[in-house]
């Protein structure tokens, strides 16, 4: 049996302002957008392929985002120095920049919704 990931819901407050985020700064492919109820269904897809991020409208009543905490959603790179240098002149930004841990490179960016994401290097 051969499994894997499709998408990641990652929940927003404006949909619009995530698709600028994920294809105009990150460089992602709206592989689909289309209406959803009251709101729309978004996928987005990296550049090299793989998991789509499902970009849905997150419920007001929901609890808030928990300050400082990543979502487990982890994004690697070939070279983070150079992938950190790109976004970054895209005007993404991160909360820890490059560095070498015990377990590697980590960086954490965050999207314009305040959620924070890993990036490491393969």
């Amino acid at each position: 049996m051969t499994l894997g990931i499709s998408q990641v819901t990652v929940y927003v407050d404006d949909q619009q302002r995530a698709v600028d985020f994920w294809s105009g700064k990150m460089g992602f492919e709206v592989v689909r957008d289309m209406p959803y109820g009251e709101h729309r269904w978004i996928e987005v897809e990296p550049p090299a392929g793989g998991t789509r991020l499902v970009l849905a409208k997150a419920d007001p009543q929901w609890p808030a985002l928990v300050e400082g905490l990543p979502n487990y959603v982890m994004f690697h790179a070939d070279d983070i120095v150079k992938t950190h240098q790109e976004l970054a002149a895209r005007g993404v930004e991160f909360t820890q920049p490059p560095s070498r841990q015990p377990w590697g490179w980590s960086a954490v960016f965050k999207d314009d919704d305040g959620h924070l994401f890993h990036l490491g290097q393969r």
